[in-house]
């Protein structure tokens, strides 16, 4: 009988590797500032962009409250110019003046015209030419009558 070998097992033993300690890498403070810095700046331009919008509807509301009150305006001064025409007709004036100031309509008006003879026209057109400024208004003035007209 043939006998077996005897065979060895060598079993190996892993040897216990211990874990190599993890290399911890220094925050970069670089980035951490600029990450910062870019947040900063995003949330100061979110900020400034939501105030200019906010200042954009004020002056809008502004605007509208304006619009109104100058319509208003215009529509009282309207009223108001139709109160001082009402107030500057003669017929107001006159039925103010009989009934509280006790005056009278007068039944005759006189005024006074003032007429230039025709003859004395004439001669003045042709000695025009041969008098000064003065003289023509010296001649205008003696030549002249006034007389009294009555009107009715």
């Amino acid at each position: 009988m043939l006998v077996q070998k005897k065979q060895e097992y060598h079993v190996y033993e892993q040897e216990a590797i211990l874990p190599q300690p993890k290399i911890v890498r220094k925050a970069d403070k670089r980035l951490r500032v600029k990450c910062l810095l870019m947040v900063i700046l995003v949330a100061v331009m979110a900020a400034v962009t939501t105030l200019q919008s906010a200042a954009i509807i004020q002056a809008g509301y502004d605007l509208v409250k304006v619009k109104s009150q100058v319509a208003k305006i215009e529509k009282e001064n309207e009223l108001l110019r139709l109160d001082i025409s009402k107030l500057k007709s003669p017929q107001r004036i006159e039925e103010y003046a009989t009934k509280n100031l006790g005056m009278v309509v007068p039944k005759n008006a006189y005024y006074a015209t003032v007429t230039v003879p025709e003859t004395n026209q004439s001669q003045n057109m042709t000695s025009t030419n041969k008098q000064g400024i003065t003289d023509k208004l010296l001649g205008a003035i003696k030549v002249s009558t006034a007389e009294a007209s009555k009107g009715q």
